[in-house]
């Protein structure tokens, strides 16, 4: 069976944990390395083989839209769908359905990059070799308190999937890390599903649903080094510092 060659990238969130620095760009846009940090997962996509991407913007999408085009520059075939409103990762998804119909995807945060690369091709054979309904790369961390805390077991099937649970909860070590490969199953998983308190539909909602429907969700374990996040100042610093010692 081949692999996907079809992406989709979130980047549609307001990122307000950093303060000026998303004041007049999208979160995605923000530089780490010396390029804002879509273009690394750009790139790392085009490595692996993936030969369309969809690109879900919202707050300042245009300026993805112009920083990106048509993606012909980089390799790559793109598209936009734009998320109205802001009502989470799983409603950011919904608005990529009849882009992704019912073929296996790859699905990533904006804000979130796998280092090195390698992983999204890895990723992606994985998926192509066990075909399990979904594939969800799980970071190792200390405490998965401000994510969702994955659980595994044998041949690596995810049992579980906690978002932010209260901090020192977890028997867990591992996060759910925003990279994904899944199959047509998520969108009705996604639609199912009632939205949170805030009125946003989370995608590890989806995963949940997922597991009651008793399909299969295998974990690939992310070394804790090779995860690298934009979300505070704290973690973009460790990212740019990251990305140029590589570079």
């Amino acid at each position: 069976m081949s692999e996907p060659q079809r992406a989709v990238v979130l980047a549609a969130g307001r990122g307000t944990r950093l303060g000026e620095l998303t004041r007049d760009r999208p979160k995605p846009l923000v530089e780490a390395g010396g390029r804002p940090l879509l273009h690394w997962i750009l790139e790392g996509l085009r490595q692996a083989g993936i030969r369309e991407v969809c690109l879900v913007i919202g707050y300042l999408g245009e300026m993805v839209r112009r920083f990106c085009g048509d993606g012909s520059a980089t390799g790559l075939r793109i598209c936009y769908r734009e998320q109205e409103r802001l009502n989470g990762t799983g409603g950011a998804l919904l608005t990529a359905r009849a882009y992704c119909g019912e073929e296996p995807f790859f699905l990533c945060f904006g804000d979130i990059l796998l280092h090195p690369p390698g992983h999204y091709r890895t990723m992606l054979e994985d998926f192509a070799a066990a075909r399990p309904d979904a594939l969800l790369a799980a970071n190792y961390m200390d405490d998965p308190a401000p994510g969702a805390a994955v659980y595994f077991g044998p041949g690596r099937r995810v049992q579980r999937i906690v978002e932010k649970p209260p901090p020192g909860t977890s028997s867990t070590r591992y996060n759910q890390a925003g990279a994904f490969v899944f199959t047509g199953a998520v969108f009705d998983a996604l639609e199912a599903v009632e939205p949170g308190p805030r009125g946003e539909i989370e995608l590890t909602a989806g995963v949940a649903r997922l597991l009651e429907e008793g399909r299969i969700v295998r974990a690939y374990p992310v070394p804790a080094d090779d995860w690298l996040d934009i979300g505070t100042p704290e973690l973009l610093d460790r990212t740019d510092r990251i990305l140029r010692e590589a570079t």
